[in-house]
């Protein structure tokens, strides 16, 4: 199992050349959509990060199948400890429940190496309406907006992004 995630922000090429001076590290590419701006390389390796100046996060749970070239979404947020408690036991719930949403890959749930507050569930699918169609699902309530929007001491983010062709060869 993956315990380590780690993901930097850039400029296409730029993460190409990461991608092409590591070929043998385990990194996927991917481009900001629906409102959700830049590219960022995630390097799922596990190993130390390679990035000179990455966001790490230690896995915390994880189950589906490793598959990281479709599309992606993360949600972190930073609740006070009492939210917390409640977002740790409903995530895991969730990742352990054997009856997963159409279209989802793989499931992490995270915590930021520099902020052990913020938590992150990181997720994989084979399209983006597959993403959006459990997100207005009564399964995923425990992570969206609605649950958190009426707290202005959480801190909210929810971004997606699209995989992008790796260029080897540059």
């Amino acid at each position: 199992m993956i315990d380590k995630i780690s993901v930097t922000f850039g400029s296409q090429a730029v993460l190409n050349q990461i991608i092409k001076r590591y070929p043998k590290r385990q990194l996927a590419l991917f481009a900001g959509i629906s409102g959700t701006s830049g590219v960022q390389l995630i390097d799922y390796s596990g190993k130390s990060p390679i990035f000179v100046t990455p966001i790490t996060y230690r896995v915390v749970d994880h189950s589906g199948t490793d598959d990281w070239h479709d599309y992606l979404n993360i949600i972190q947020v930073t609740p006070d400890e009492q939210h917390r408690k409640v977002l740790n036991s409903r995530a895991s719930d969730f990742i352990s429940n054997p009856h997963q949403p159409n279209g989802l890959q793989s499931v992490y749930y995270l915590k930021a190496e520099n902020n052990q507050d913020q938590k992150i569930l990181l997720t994989t699918w084979k399209s983006e309406f597959d993403c959006l169609a459990w997100k207005k699902t009564a399964a995923a309530a425990f992570i969206t907006y609605q649950n958190f929007k009426n707290d202005f001491t959480v801190d909210y983010h929810d971004s997606s992004y699209q995989a992008l062709e790796q260029k080897q060869n540059i």
